[in-house]
């Protein structure tokens, strides 16, 4: 078999915003924690990909790229705020939007995986890219998950909203 051409590619980030109310930073965090994640990371929309294989059904080439988004909060109330409500406001928001750019940074890093266990594939046919794309979304996802029990979800990194500002 001749090479493969394999292209796995991650995007930056498109980021979009929600909005959350409340007049008190007390109020902005009870409407906070009403979702599930202050902030999300998600890397399984939009995402495009394609294969060819030869006549013996081996698989000469492959793309797949990534399109995340990460979805942020934003506070009707902040125009309003005290100094010290949207300092905390803003700190927060600075530590969440590293918590998920970290989701992003270990979404690359299984993207790259993936690419290297292709290219790494003696003989590939369309049933084992398959397993080996389903088996990086299991590890990636599982590296997620572990990063976001060690870090509380971003609260042990600093996520957080000082009510008393």
């Amino acid at each position: 078999m001749g090479k493969r051409s394999v292209s796995v590619k991650v995007n930056t980030p498109k980021v979009s915003k929600y909005t959350v109310k409340g007049d008190t930073l007390a109020e902005v965090r009870k409407n906070l924690d009403r979702r599930e994640e202050w902030g999300l990371y998600d890397a399984t929309q939009n995402f495009k990909s394609g294969g060819k294989v030869d006549s013996e059904g081996q698989v000469t080439s492959v793309t797949i790229e990534l399109n995340p988004v990460i979805e942020l909060p934003t506070w009707a109330g902040y125009s309003k705020a005290t100094k010290p409500q949207k300092a905390s406001w803003d700190a927060m928001l600075k530590k969440l939007s590293a918590h998920e750019y970290k989701h992003h940074d270990i979404q690359v890093a299984g993207a790259a995986a993936l690419k290297k266990a292709i290219e790494s594939a003696k003989e590939l046919d369309a049933d084992a890219l398959n397993a080996l794309i389903e088996q990086a979304q299991t590890d990636t996802q599982k590296a997620q998950d572990s990063y976001d029990r060690s870090s509380g979800h971003g609260a042990k990194e600093g996520v957080e909203l000082d009510e008393d500002a």
